[in-house]
């Protein structure tokens, strides 16, 4: 069905893949079953050698809006960033080659959602195979504790030449970063929908990894953002507990000067407290 301007393309659906040859037809046929049609695919090919490039391209010829990227890249948020400046829709999307949309209808009910009113619009999303929905609004500060999955959102495409988009130095939690700029920031119109979007497949690429450079960068990053939406109090006892995290893994000399940052912010004998158990804790459980 055709539910906008033929010549206004109103999303970009954006795929980065490397040899998801055993995927790759599944999430096709997703997105290819959908009932609103004014979307473009564009897929992402970091030169795959399993198929997986000859299976787009045979579905390219079928389809018009499916596009074909295939170079090297540097990982999959700089296939990410590529792909939005590629992106000839208003919104972007961002699919995973092993995920899939929930039903047939997703986009259709969501159309009507994308309008000139908001920049950022997400709904819920159906993990599997744990069979748990992610979902409800999400606030600011509770990406403080967790990211907001991906496949969740839909962003106005714009948002990315305001705001910036990958940081290619976070090979693992480029989307966390991001998605702590863009839901902090209060300019930036959001919407809720209560649609379940996708199904997202928990072993995927950031599954049980940790980046490192986002952790160190931790302290900057939240003084930052969320600065805006926290007392000071306490953002300091987050920094707190984030103080202490460190500590436990034995990070001491990470872990002095945010100790010291909080101290003077809170002047806190509970901080002190606290900290120092863990401290003598960490020291004395490896010690033995």
């Amino acid at each position: 069905m055709s539910n906008y301007p033929a010549n206004n393309c109103l999303l970009s659906i954006i795929m980065p893949v490397y040899n998801a040859g055993q995927y790759i037809e599944t999430v096709l046929q997703s997105i290819a079953l959908q009932t609103f049609s004014n979307y473009e695919l564009v897929v992402l090919d970091a030169l795959s050698t399993d198929g997986t490039k000859e299976i787009v391209e045979a579905r390219q010829k079928e389809d018009q809006r499916v596009r074909l990227i295939s170079e090297k890249d540097n990982g999959i948020y700089d296939a990410m960033n590529k792909g939005v400046a590629s992106a000839k829709g208003e919104w972007v999307y961002f699919m995973g080659c092993d995920d899939g949309f929930y039903d047939a209808s997703v986009l259709e009910r969501l159309f009507y959602s994308l309008t000139e009113e908001y920049d950022l619009v997400y709904g819920d999303v159906l993990w599997v195979p744990d069979e748990v929905i992610e979902k409800g609004t999400c606030m600011p500060t509770d990406l403080i504790n967790r990211n907001i999955n991906h496949q969740r959102i839909f962003y106005r495409r714009t948002l990315f030449q305001q705001y910036g988009g990958y940081d290619l130095q976070y090979r693992i939690a480029s989307d966390h970063e991001l998605n702590i700029r863009f839901f902090c920031s209060t300019a930036i119109r959001k919407k809720y929908v209560p649609y379940t979007v996708a199904r997202y497949h928990s072993g995927g690429f950031s599954a049980n990894k940790v980046d490192e450079v986002f952790w160190n960068n931790w302290k900057e990053i939240f003084k930052k953002n969320f600065a805006q939406h926290l007392p000071a109090k306490i953002m300091y006892d987050k920094l707190g507990w984030y103080c202490r995290c460190l500590i436990d893994q034995q990070q001491y000399a990470k872990a002095a000067p945010i100790f010291f940052d909080v101290l003077v912010h809170t002047l806190s004998p509970g901080f002190v407290k606290l900290t120092m158990e863990q401290y003598f804790k960490s020291r004395k459980l490896h010690a033995g």
